[in-house]
């Protein structure tokens, strides 16, 4: 069963032009790179160039630091690069595959999700690589791993229960929560600004859509209705929050092919804002 309190109001919805910039992965030069854009579709900027596959950015909070994940030593690593371009850095180097990037909010901190136990877990290091640390240690899959505001908890993605739900533990890997509990698969959270709010994407409407819950207070507990953002028959992904918390970026392929969309935190207003025939998702809004 879902948990049952009500999710915090999202902020009222505004018809203001948007503002501001996205990375987002596209394969539209041959292979997938890492791009930066205007949010009016302007300014396409291609941040990285490499054989491999860049991908899955994140954003630094104060906006000045590019963190992506990248294959160009034979498996997946993460490298940081200025936002402004530059040469990247190597973060991790492992045997196995890290991935799936989430800064701490002061930018101190990078939780990320790594095989190199034998399986998925959830790490964290320092933003210069190092202090790498195994926060999760369960015998299940963890991975995921979402930030809260206020660096005080860490929601992310386990199996540990039979199939993919949401959990949320302290900063140090304690006190896990469970957070969903569904018979489908539950992905990808992420916190609202405020934290007081989790968007994620679910199956549990039969594909890939996006979903909003209230997150945990601090003492854990609490609830809601989970309430659907997204309703369309192909598949919706990757949901972030715009810093105003007023949008959500998501990736889609209700197009035929896979864009990125805006749309208000209330799930009106879809716009489609890089609109183009290659394949482009995972975004990460700039502060």
């Amino acid at each position: 069963m879902e948990p049952t309190p009500t999710p915090s109001p999202v902020p009222a919805a505004t018809s203001a032009p948007l503002a501001g910039r996205i990375a987002f992965t596209s394969d539209r030069d041959g292979n997938a790179e890492v791009y930066v854009a205007n949010l009016d579709g302007s300014g396409v900027t291609r941040m990285t160039d490499n054989p491999a596959y860049d991908w899955g950015p994140a954003f630094s909070p104060d906006g000045q630091t590019l963190a992506f994940v990248s294959d160009r030593e034979g498996r997946w690593d993460i490298y940081t690069m200025p936002a402004a371009g530059g040469e990247p850095l190597r973060l991790t180097e492992h045997e196995k595959h890290d991935w799936g990037i989430a800064w701490s909010s002061d930018g101190q901190r990078i939780a990320f999700a790594s095989e190199r136990d034998g399986k998925a877990e959830v790490y964290v290091m320092n933003a210069d690589g190092s202090g790498q640390t195994n926060l999760t240690n369960n015998p299940a899959p963890d991975w995921a791993p979402s930030w809260s505001p206020d660096g005080r908890r860490i929601a992310f993605v386990s199996t540990r229960d039979g199939k993919a739900d949401l959990y949320v533990m302290a900063a140090d890997g304690s006190g896990v929560q469970r957070l969903t509990v569904n018979d489908v698969d539950d992905w990808r959270p992420t916190w609202s600004p405020d934290g007081a709010t989790i968007a994620f994407m679910s199956l549990r409407d039969g594909n890939w859509e996006l979903y909003l819950m209230p997150a945990p207070g601090p003492d854990g507990g609490g609830s809601g209705e989970v309430v659907r953002l997204t309703v369309n028959p192909t598949n919706d992904y990757d949901a972030v929050w715009s810093p105003d918390g007023k949008h959500i970026a998501f990736s889609s392929d209700r197009s035929g092919n896979f864009d990125v969309y805006v749309m208000q935190a209330d799930g009106s207003g879809v716009v489609d804002v890089v609109n183009d025939p290659a394949q482009d998702g995972a975004p990460s809004w700039a502060p």
